[in-house]
């Protein structure tokens, strides 16, 4: 039982009036008086408000949520009571979750259902568990709320960002691509594998013209070409130490999967074969280059619960287990990050390498702090210190992608919010050009 302010309110007066005895020789049997009053009142209000434990509360929660977006728990509170209740509703997410409301003050009519809801944001992949329910009502003379915890634990898999994946679907359909930055590859008009032949018609290029079909029929025949399908793209994704840093409310590493994700999702819509590898200072896990919806499913379940070590990544066993299991070309797409000098000098080495059997691509996220800190003006000697050292740090990063770029290294470097669309762009970019 949990006092309301009524109840603590008559209880101070009383108090008050015993202070009182030496003014007022009546104050204290007053005082005693309201506090005996209260005390039956209480004993009287617990008897006829034993209506507790006919408030029916359960949550509905999907099983799988969208790391980094927000999703929504429900609540549905039942009063099986024959009068009104006054009920205040608790729910317990998991610990680190940003959850923008979880109490609820009801008025339930008599037999009345009530249905509630909130949106809870989770910040790493994995297993989470949602706690207890908990539930108060209000008396029926207002003096006590009675609490009771209701158990309600279940467990939930928070996966990499499927939102994305579901609104690319969604816009792919409408044409409206662009609303999320990707700039759609067309299936027809461009590519490498030839499809079909067509009438020529103003805007065609004169490279596409057939010239034996022209002859045959006596007019102007272009050819038309599609994007080559069943080509292979591989992901592979540090998850050494340098991607554990947070960049907003996720990771660099959380980002990463969401990026690699939504590549491969597209990636397979195109018709190609997706595989996975996952390493830090050893091989953690690899996923075969297959096409299906299957594949996707596969990569998930890799990668849900992958988490940043506090270790150095091994490029090299990375590029020689790449090398003995992907024989046949491919675009394999690196998420990592390239701040360390050390690292990042053994990285530039192995990668490059990959060339020219593979096509290598560098997919990077910027540190925003860091070039904050280069670009501001500093107050004092130690500000211009953390100026200088900024700075320096971010040359050697750029000195790293520009000799990736020198040696025929594709670099996405993309604020983390965009960079699954600069790396699927590139990715088009390459299927178009005919690269791959």
């Amino acid at each position: 039982m949990i006092a309301t302010g009524i109840l603590i309110g008559i209880l101070a007066t009383a108090a008050a009036l015993f202070a009182l005895g030496g003014l007022v020789p009546m104050a204290p049997l007053i005082g005693a008086g309201a506090m005996i009053a209260m005390l039956l009142a209480a004993i009287v209000d617990a008897r006829i408000s034993g209506a507790r434990d006919r408030i029916e509360i359960a949550r509905e929660v999907p099983e799988i949520l969208s790391l980094g977006a927000p999703n929504r728990a429900q609540i549905t509170v039942t009063n099986r009571t024959p009068r009104t209740m006054t009920v205040a509703v608790r729910d317990d997410p998991p610990p680190g979750f940003e959850t923008t409301r979880r109490t609820f003050l009801l008025r339930l009519q008599p037999f009345e259902q009530r249905r509630v809801s909130y949106l809870t944001t989770p910040t790493t992949r994995g297993d989470h568990e949602f706690g207890q329910l908990h539930v108060r009502c209000l008396s029926r003379l207002r003096l006590a709320w009675w609490q009771r915890d209701i158990p309600a634990t279940e467990t939930v898999r928070v996966y990499p960002d499927l939102a994305q994946i579901r609104e690319f679907d969604a816009l792919a359909r409408r044409g409206r691509l662009d609303d999320i930055g990707v700039r759609a590859a067309p299936m027809r008009g461009e590519g490498t594998e030839f499809e079909s032949l067509r009438e020529y018609v103003p805007d065609d290029s004169f490279r596409s013209i057939d010239w034996k079909a022209t002859a045959r029929h006596g007019a102007p025949i272009t050819r038309q070409y599609r994007v080559e399908r069943h080509q292979r793209l591989l992901v592979a994704l540090d998850a050494g130490r340098m991607m554990a840093p947070r960049c907003g409310q996720m990771t660099r590493l959380d980002w990463s999967v969401n990026a690699a994700l939504m590549l491969a999702h597209v990636a397979g819509r195109m018709g190609d074969l997706v595989g996975l590898l996952v390493f830090s200072d050893r091989i953690g896990s690899f996923v075969a280059p297959m096409h299906g919806a299957a594949q996707t499913e596969r990569l998930l379940q890799e990668l849900y619960a992958v988490r940043a070590e506090p270790v150095e990544p091994d490029f090299g066993a990375a590029v020689t287990f790449l090398r003995h299991r992907a024989r046949k070309r491919a675009m394999i797409c690196i998420f990592t990050d390239l701040v360390d000098p050390d690292v990042s000098s053994e990285a530039l080495s192995y990668i490059s390498s990959l060339r020219p059997q593979h096509l290598p691509m560098v997919a990077t996220i910027p540190d925003e702090e860091t070039a904050r800190m280069a670009a501001a003006r500093p107050d004092d000697v130690t500000g211009a210190y953390e100026k200088a050292l900024a700075a320096r740090a971010l040359g050697e990063r750029e000195l790293a992608l520009g000799r990736l770029r020198a040696q025929g290294v594709a670099v996405v470097d993309a604020a983390p919010d965009d960079l699954a669309a600069a790396v699927v762009n590139r990715y088009l970019s390459v299927k178009r050009m005919g690269m791959l």
